[in-house]
């Protein structure tokens, strides 16, 4: 054997040997996986199923591929590649056994190279690939690849393969891992659902007792503007009333200065007669013995005359006071009536006031109405959700 070959069979031994390791690794790990099940937050790797393969030269020969595939019963495939290490070509081990155990197999195979057996399209992935997308990648490979492992890259160099058996096991751990992602989302949701069906339903006795509420202080309302009217109305009612006091006062109050106009002719004739009666007395005592009765009778018309004016000077006074107090009676009655009148307007102030407030609780009566149907509505169709949930994620 030439030392050319001598150090090629080093280097395939050497590489068959990590191999050996790799494979008892991610073996190891694919029965740890498959008796957990599966971390549920985690997603697997390829890195972490990454099987390492020997690397061999294009013209290495099948003889010794077929003695390294013999002292390694364990390797699924060896790589070809380039000098550099990048991986190109891929020989099964199942594929090369089929070719080389044939009847003239051994005649007419052994000293040819390797790469008469690769598949030199063989599917090559980053190591660091998203695991889903590799493995759709290995199911859209044509029927007879299906079985062949999948090339590992790190930076373009060779990392390793995924055997169909890896392939399977991160498939089945991402479908366990999305079925529990899926499980805590529903029960996240059923959750939340759950609340929000309380909530709605929180809302929805809220608005319908919101809605009792407004129908009280409707009825308030109109009590209160039934009042407000009743009230405004006695108050036109005291207005009128007053308005005809205060015309009567002020008729009062001219039949007053009437009745003190004739009082004081009354007492102008009186003076009159007093001062008539003294010209009658004087004329009789001039008249001696025969106008001494006619004397008499000027005395008593004097003095008829002086309590004549003596009445007519008290009903003067009396007068006098009636139209003072009809005047602060008439005046009073005019500040009463302004006063009155300000309050009368007060009170139709406030029964609009009233007015508005029975419209706006009718506006936050509908609306109560209108979240209470809708809670109602929604918290319904929260409940058929939940009960959607339950019946898809068996919390029922």
């Amino acid at each position: 054997m030439s030392t050319l070959y001598a150090d090629l069979e080093q280097s395939i031994r050497a590489n068959g040997n990590r191999a050996q390791e790799g494979n008892a690794s991610a073996q190891g790990h694919t029965e740890a996986s498959t008796q957990g099940g599966g971390d549920s937050g985690d997603r697997p790797t390829p890195a972490e199923y990454c099987r390492m393969v020997p690397l061999l030269d294009a013209q290495t020969s099948c003889r010794e591929v077929l003695e390294l595939i013999k002292e390694q019963p364990d390797l699924p495939c060896v790589v070809i590649g380039g000098k550099e290490g990048e991986p190109y070509g891929l020989v099964m081990r199942d594929t090369f056994y089929r070719k080389l155990t044939g009847r003239f197999g051994a005649d007419l195979y052994f000293a040819r190279p390797v790469e008469r057996f690769a598949d030199m399209q063989p599917l090559i992935a980053d190591i660091g690939a998203d695991p889903g997308l590799l493995i759709q990648q290995a199911l859209d490979r044509p029927e007879s690849q299906f079985y062949d492992c999948v090339i590992l890259t790190d930076h373009g160099q060779l990392a390793g393969v995924l055997t169909v058996l890896d392939l399977m096991i991160m498939s089945g751990l991402l479908q366990t891992g999305a079925e529990q992602r899926r499980r805590q989302t529903v029960a996240e949701n059923f959750r939340h659902v759950t609340g929000m069906e309380e909530s709605l339903q929180q809302v929805a006795e809220a608005a319908n007792a919101t809605l009792i509420e407004c129908r009280r202080m409707k009825e308030w309302s109109l009590n209160g503007r039934s009042k407000l009217d009743e009230v405004s109305h006695s108050y036109s009612n005291v207005v009128e009333r007053m308005n005809q006091n205060q015309q009567q006062v002020a008729r009062l109050i001219q039949d007053v200065d009437t009745i003190s106009a004739l009082t004081r002719t009354i007492s102008e004739l009186a003076d009159k007669s007093n001062l008539l009666a003294m010209n009658a007395s004087i004329e009789a005592a001039h008249a001696g013995e025969h106008g001494r009765g006619f004397q008499v009778v000027a005395a008593e018309v004097r003095s008829l005359a002086g309590q004549t004016r003596q009445l007519a000077a008290d009903i003067s006074g009396l007068l006098g006071s009636i139209s003072r107090l009809a005047k602060e009676t008439g005046a009073l009655t005019t500040a009463g009536v302004g006063e009155i009148t300000a309050s009368a307007e007060l009170l139709g102030e406030g029964s609009r006031m009233f007015g508005e407030l029975e419209k706006a609780v009718e506006h936050v009566a509908g609306t109560g109405e209108t979240v209470n149907r809708l809670a109602g509505d929604t918290a319904m169709r929260a409940a058929v959700i939940r009960q959607e949930l339950e019946k898809g994620s068996s919390f029922a």
